[in-house]
């Protein structure tokens, strides 16, 4: 019995921190959509253990022993996430390299200081400031 209800209060726990972290906009729609739904799958899988009803699942699937199957489901979940967030992951890195390259030809052909790009070639010359004495007095040589 200790079990169940410790099992339905971090059900309960993490359904409220993926609320909270849902109204504070720290997760996109997409993510917050998912989290929420996996709170929902835990606070119902946790409603039911006294009823027996992942034993019956599990029996039913051909797996004798009920945790087997929860094991199951989270690491095909898993395996899921992962492969989503590569291809998301692949998907950023592609709009990144096109925005690192826009930027550049745009940096490349804007010109600064009214020089056009043959002239930021060549260094712009610089006075060479002479030398002055201590004092202030410029001295002559």
């Amino acid at each position: 019995m200790k079990a169940i209800v410790l099992s339905m209060v971090l059900s309960v726990g993490f359904l409220v921190v993926s609320v909270i972290a849902m109204r504070r906009q720290r997760l996109r729609e997409q993510a917050a959509l998912l989290w929420l739904a996996v709170s929902f799958v835990m606070v119902f899988v946790s409603a039911t253990l006294p009823v027996h009803l992942l034993d019956r699942v599990s029996h039913l699937v051909g797996i004798a022993y009920a945790p087997d199957l929860v094991l199951l489901l989270a690491v095909l979940f898993l395996m899921v996430l992962v492969f989503h967030l590569s291809l998301s992951l692949a998907r950023l890195s592609a709009k990144q390299i096109a925005l690192v390259q826009e930027i550049g030809l745009l940096t490349a052909t804007t010109p600064t200081d009214n020089r056009t790009p043959a002239d930021m070639e060549t260094p712009a010359e610089e006075e060479d400031p002479s030398p002055s004495a201590p004092g202030g007095a410029a001295s002559t040589p």
